[in-house]
């Protein structure tokens, strides 16, 4: 049978992003163990290329991912999300995620599908957008054969470009909407709950906004019943506490 051997053709991406909207560097891993010096030259500025020789994850890859994506600041507070795979979870990345002063909040096994911004939003239109450019390649594209027949997979030059062009097309406004409508940059008063995917009316969790304003109100009195059993308390420097916390920048990274 001809193929263009797709079973042979497998990087794993590793998409990130800001709720301001920006796009971080598709990290990519690959299966060759060595570097192709033209792809490295060609892709430098737009993917962060991992010459792994495996396309899974482990605890040294995740922790070059933080460190090369996400990196350290010494400015503000971060909160990176993430689902439960075990090297997101293990104690080595928990270290490292230590010394670059990131928390993470941890998406629990599934429930990605509900507020885990890249399943609910931009997976598909990033795979829709690839398996477009690979069509338009199998009708259009430049092709080479072997002695046999077979037509060869594209190359690689082909599909990371691919990569690069579907991350590009997804807009600033999707990422942003992305980290409200999975709880993560809503206003705490609770004005955008509704904005919460799936708490629409047409959502899995119809009832999640009332649900979500009775937690809510019972923290609230709930604090309240702790305050008033403080007999001293120096309101001026609780105060300044808060204040100092709201001035602290908080970028969110999916």
């Amino acid at each position: 049978m001809k193929t263009t051997g797709p079973d042979k053709l497998h990087v794993t991406v590793m998409l990130t992003a800001r709720s301001d909207g920006f796009e971080c560097r598709p990290y990519i891993l690959l299966k060759n163990k060595r570097p192709i010096k033209e792809i490295v030259t060609k892709f430098k500025n737009t993917l962060h290329l991992c010459w792994a020789g495996r396309t899974f994850f482990n605890d040294d890859l995740t922790s070059e991912y933080l460190q090369m994506i996400v990196g350290s600041s010494m400015f503000g507070k971060r909160l990176l999300a993430l689902d439960s795979y075990r090297c997101h979870i293990s104690d080595a990345t928990k270290k490292q995620l230590k010394k670059l002063q990131i928390d993470t909040a941890v998406i629990p096994g599934g429930c990605t599908k509900f507020i885990q911004a890249p399943d609910v939003y931009w997976n598909a239109p990033f795979k829709a957008k690839v398996r477009h450019f690979y069509e338009n390649w199998m009708l259009h594209g430049e092709k080479s054969y072997t002695k046999s027949g077979n037509m060869r997979a594209p190359s690689m030059e082909v599909y990371l470009k691919w990569i690069v062009d579907a991350w590009d097309q997804l807009s600033k406004d999707l990422i942003i909407k992305l980290f409200k409508g999975c709880g993560l940059t809503n206003n705490l008063d609770g004005s955008e709950d509704c904005k919460i995917h799936c708490f629409r009316s047409d959502g899995p969790i119809q009832t999640g906004q009332e649900l979500l304003k009775q937690a809510r109100t019972n923290a609230d009195i709930s604090g309240t019943r702790e305050l008033t059993g403080i007999q001293q308390l120096d309101i001026n420097a609780e105060r300044n506490e808060k204040d100092e916390d709201i001035d602290a920048s908080l970028d969110f990274y999916q």
